[in-house]
């Protein structure tokens, strides 16, 4: 069984890691668009392209099924890919139902701002919050320092947190994260507020996978993570600096080792060649 994962960073990675539970004995192929993140300062027609690309790529690898771990790549170009595509394709969405079910306080929703202007997120919130509990906040900026993994990200993010996002916090009982890079720092968001309660899409997703690709409902309770897994990580830019920098980060869950069914390059020139807004370069992957 071969999954095949799309984000534009690394911050997918607790998708997959959230379906290595249900599928441990899966294989994973792991593709971060690193030449074109962040996706949430893109134009959504950007990101159809780039995930159509990325889709190319999957179907000619044979993956039986494709996780779009990404927020703003569900809202902008899920819907499209769904109507040619030949195999499931499984977006994320912010948990928004299971922050109402917990208590009637208000719930602060964190995400980009493609997601947070986007028709995907507008029609969510019209059919499942008709109170407008739900308050949407951008956080520009903020994946940017989640996805470079340089040294004092952690306290950049946490000043992030307590100059653009504390302030808003009164009166919100709990928090929703609307991207996957947010996810890894769940913990310290919850510290961080005061120990309310975070919610991500990752388990309902884990959760579909397993359904369409075993026909069963999964357990009510996972397995725990396991240190093995089969996972082929591709990146479109700097691909041993991201490499290391996702391998630090499945080492702080527990996984200690990657194992390749085979060795995988990117087969489509376009997703390894594309302008950089700074200089108006190509960025090729070596």
């Amino acid at each position: 069984m071969r999954i095949g994962v799309f984000d534009s960073g690394i911050g997918g990675l607790s998708t997959l890691l959230a379906c290595a539970r249900y599928l441990p004995q899966a294989e994973y192929i792991y593709l971060a668009d690193t030449a074109y993140a962040p996706y949430g300062d893109r134009k959504a027609e950007e990101i159809r392209t780039r995930s159509e690309l990325a889709y190319e790529q999957f179907r000619q690898w044979g993956v039986d099924a494709l996780v779009i771990a990404c927020n703003t790549a569900t809202s902008a170009a899920a819907g499209p890919l769904r109507e040619f595509a030949q195999m499931p394709i499984i977006g994320i969405e912010p948990a928004i139902s299971k922050a109402l079910c917990h208590g009637s306080a208000r719930i602060l929703l964190l995400a980009t701002e493609l997601t947070v202007r986007g028709e995907k997120l507008r029609q969510l919130l019209h059919s499942r919050d008709p109170l407008g509990r739900v308050l949407p906040l951008a956080c520009p900026g903020w994946m940017d320092i989640i996805e470079s993994q340089a040294p004092g990200w952690q306290e950049l993010a946490k000043k992030y947190w307590q100059d653009r996002i504390a302030p808003k916090v009164s009166g919100v009982g709990s928090i929703v994260l609307g991207c996957t890079h947010y996810c890894w720092l769940d913990e310290e968001i919850s510290l961080w507020s005061g120990g309310m309660p975070v919610f991500d899409g990752n388990e309902g997703v884990a959760r579909q996978v397993f359904r369409l690709l075993l026909g069963a409902e999964p357990p009510p309770i996972p397995d725990p993570l396991p240190a093995s897994l089969q996972v082929s990580l591709l990146f479109t830019s700097n691909p041993q600096e991201r490499r290391q920098a996702a391998m630090r980060m499945l080492g702080q869950k527990g996984v200690i080792e990657v194992a390749e069914y085979q060795q995988r390059d990117l087969l489509l020139p376009k997703l390894m060649m594309v302008p950089n807004r700074k200089n108006g370069h190509g960025i090729g992957q070596s």
